[in-house]
């Protein structure tokens, strides 16, 4: 029988993606000691998540990784708004406060590589990855988590970073409200074969919105609002065309994938000795490309709550409810971000009306707020 090891550190961070890495550098620069455990050994290489709002982008800053995303992502400063083909102006985000007026589109896995390699300069060893947290016990002085493998991990404080599907959430009883919303998303990315350039595009369409972004390497995404469950790169290629006039070859698409969005948020987001944060904590609707950004920012709060809690432990109860009721309330506001997003794009007999609407949108003063709202900055 394998002897039982264990670990200790001042912060144990359970899930290795974007928002564990970033709050794990984060605290491994306060001098904290903290762990993160991750389940995976791979890490994925679809694009997934690839949009950074300027909030997001100014947390990086913190941990000095601003510099390289920047440096390998596309740089979007305008956002082209489309009535079917016809173009009906320009969203710029230079009316956004310097420095980062605009938003950057790289793959997820280019940011979370990034992240890795930061997270082990500034704590070497201290990824543990193929780590499956199966336990978690909170303790009078600490908190134990084991692993399937019967390795207990021990730490003042923990945060869950695990993702929408959190085992250790639901182990600790944390109430979620849940929704789904009654609409599909086909995404895919192709070759880019437009003149936009590095500009994003919106097509309002009375059949459904159809989205589009650069990607570094030559890339675009492609993402319509569709009510078939064919996730075929063709099927996403006539859509575009018959919406917008594009033309895209479909055998130049990496990647297709068919999503119906749904909204998330726990109760709390805090309980003894514990922090969620990320999807752990909330899901919102991907339209609008919040959900990381969302997540780097709860990470700033919790590692500014843990900090505190560790040099103060008598002050651990009131920080860690302040982090909640922050979140919480970011949350709310980036759902209701994201809502808005999906109503200008839905398909039907208002189109008219949210043409009128994105052309008002579209001129100043209104299109400062808008580029802000956008952008999370209101």
């Amino acid at each position: 029988m394998a002897k039982m090891t264990e670990t200790k550190s001042d912060v144990l961070i359970v899930g290795g993606g974007p928002v564990g890495l970033y709050l794990g550098c984060l605290l491994a620069q306060k001098g904290i000691e903290c762990c993160i455990l991750e389940r995976r050994t791979e890490r994925s290489l679809h694009s997934r998540s690839i949009g950074i709002h300027p909030p997001a982008l100014r947390s990086l800053e913190k941990i000095g990784l601003a510099e390289s995303v920047s440096s390998k992502a596309v740089v979007i400063e305008n956002g082209l708004v489309f009535d079917g083909p016809t173009f009906l102006g320009k969203l710029s985000f230079s009316d956004c406060p310097p420095p980062f007026q605009h938003v950057l589109s790289i793959p997820q896995f280019e940011t979370e590589a990034l992240l890795v390699a930061r997270f082990n300069e500034l704590a070497p060893g201290r990824l543990h990855t193929g780590v499956f947290a199966k336990t978690i016990e909170q303790e009078s002085n600490g908190v134990a988590l084991t692993t399937e493998d019967g390795q207990v991990f021990r730490a003042q404080y923990v945060a869950i970073c695990d993702g929408a599907r959190s085992g250790l959430r639901t182990q600790l009883g944390i109430p979620v409200g849940s929704g789904d919303y009654p609409v599909s998303y086909l995404m895919g990315d192709f070759a880019d074969t437009t003149t936009f350039a590095s500009d994003a595009a919106i097509f309002l369409s009375k059949d459904g919105v159809v989205e589009s972004f650069p990607l570094p390497d030559g890339q675009r995404r492609w993402v319509v609002l569709t009510d078939s469950v064919d996730e075929s790169s063709q099927m996403l290629c006539d859509t575009i065309r018959s919406r917008t006039g594009h033309e895209i070859d479909h055998e130049t698409c990496s990647m297709t994938s068919l999503f119906s969005p749904s909204h998330v948020l726990v109760e709390t987001m805090h309980q003894g000795r514990v922090l969620l944060a990320g999807d752990a904590a909330h899901v919102v609707s991907p339209i609008g490309g919040q959900g990381m950004n969302l997540g780097w920012l709860d990470a700033v709060e919790a590692a500014q709550a843990m900090a505190g809690a560790l040099e103060r432990p008598d002050s651990q109860e009131a920080l860690f409810r302040g982090y909640s009721k922050s979140r919480r309330n970011a949350a709310r506001s980036a759902r209701r971000r994201a809502e808005f997003n999906m109503w200008m794009g839905l398909a039907g007999l208002l189109h008219g009306i949210k043409r009128v609407a994105a052309r008002t949108i579209l001129r100043r003063p209104l299109s400062t707020y808008f580029a802000r709202m956008f952008t999370m900055q209101t």
